[in-house]
This record gives structure tokens, C-alpha cells and sequence, in this order.
């Protein structure tokens, strides 16, 4: 029974052994190989998302004035329109408004958030486009 166990030991001992340097070791090194082949493809990769990135926030720096002033001029016309009652002519000017608000409700330009919000109290549809009670 002793030498039964001793053998059947050794032989898994040994099957385990050639498993790992015959089958593992192969395939690490061939993965090895492959990584350091697709290392530049990566490293160029990890640079162009680092340059999309960066030109992407300077769009989003030079679009800020325009939208700040786009969305001054239809709260103007908002304020204007709400003696005349057109209704379509404020849905489509309040939607404008609600967009800048909701995009920059926190980075925006703070005298102009505080304008809509205080325009938004008296103005149903203003306040119904931005807190998404669309009709």
C-alpha cells in the first residue's frame, strides 16, 4: 500500500511538473512576446485619447462664452415674449435656456444661472424645461 501511494504521488508529482514547464511556460512566453509587440500600438493609443482628451476640453472652454451668450439672449426674448403669450415661440426659447442650465448649472457663469432660476419661479414653461416636465 505504502510503495501504491508513493507511486501514484511521484507520478502526479511528475505529471504536474512536465504540465507546467511544457505547457505553461510556453504560453506565457508566447504572451510575453505578444505584449511587447502591441506595446507601441498601446503607448500611441493611450496618446492619441491623451490629445482627444485635451482638445476636447479646449472646445468645450471656447464653446462656454457662446453658449453663456446664447442662452442670455433667449432668457432676454423669454421675458420679452411672456406679454405676447406665444406659447411654441417660449417651449423652443425655454428648451435653449434649459440646455445651458443643465449643462452648466454648476461650472456656469453664476449671474446668468441665477437670472433663470429666478425667471423659472414665475415661468411655467421655463421651469417645466428644466426640471424635465416636458408637456
Amino acid at each position: 500500500m505504502k510503495r501504491t501511494i508513493a507511486f501514484l504521488v511521484c507520478v502526479m508529482a511528475g505529471i504536474g511538473i512536465g504540465w507546467y514547464f511544457g505547457y505553461t511556460r510556453p504560453i506565457a512566453k508566447h504572451q510575453r512576446e505578444l505584449l511587447n509587440e502591441y506595446q507601441p500600438i498601446k503607448d500611441q493609443l493611450e496618446t492619441n485619447m491623451a490629445d482627444f482628451h485635451k482638445r476636447n476640453a479646449e472646445e468645450f472652454k471656447t464653446a462656454a462664452p457662446w453658449e453663456a451668450s446664447s442662452a442670455s439672449i433667449a432668457l432676454a426674448a423669454l421675458e420679452n415674449l411672456k406679454t405676447n403669450n406665444l406659447e411654441d415661440a417660449k417651449f423652443r426659447l425655454a428648451a435653449i435656456v434649459a440646455i445651458y442650465y443643465r449643462g452648466h448649472s454648476h461650472d456656469g457663469d453664476t449671474n446668468l444661472l441665477a437670472d433663470i432660476v429666478t425667471f423659472a419661479t414665475t415661468d411655467t414653461v421655463l421651469s417645466n424645461a428644466i426640471y424635465g416636465k416636458l408637456q
